[in-house]
């Protein structure tokens, strides 16, 4: 085998394709548009990145591999998806459990964060008076 043959391209050589794509499988290919979805369980509900990929596989019998970038903070998680499936993994994920716990499934608001800019984080709550 020649020196570079069969293997990717070499450190440093321009990347061909979206923004994004590296570190996407073989098999994900962008389809339309994506949405971005949000579910309220997240780190400390021990969530995985495998877990959401599986209940959303699973539950709305979708392939695993068109599954986008999964955001996992403290208290909720964002998924990305095919547009076209949103609605479909949103009635899915509703409908059962993550690790034990209902879930609440949404469209995410246009990656609307709460908190300091870039954290992912809520504010923090107001004393009860």
């Amino acid at each position: 085998m020649e020196e570079g043959e069969g293997r990717g391209p070499a450190r440093g050589a321009p990347r061909h394709g979206p923004p994004g794509a590296e570190g996407r499988g073989p098999g994900r290919k962008d389809q339309g548009g994506v949405a971005r979805l949000f579910i309220s369980a997240g780190r400390s509900a021990g969530i995985r990145p495998s877990d959401l990929v599986g209940a959303i596989a699973n539950e709305a019998s979708l392939n695993s591999s068109v599954i986008g970038n999964i955001e996992i903070s403290d208290h909720f998680s964002v998924v990305e998806v095919p547009e076209g499936s949103a609605d479909n993994i949103i009635g899915a994920l509703s409908a059962t459990r993550l690790k034990g716990r209902k879930v609440q499934v949404r469209r995410d608001r246009d990656g609307h964060r709460e908190g300091p800019p870039g954290t992912g984080m809520a504010p923090p709550r107001r004393p009860k008076r």
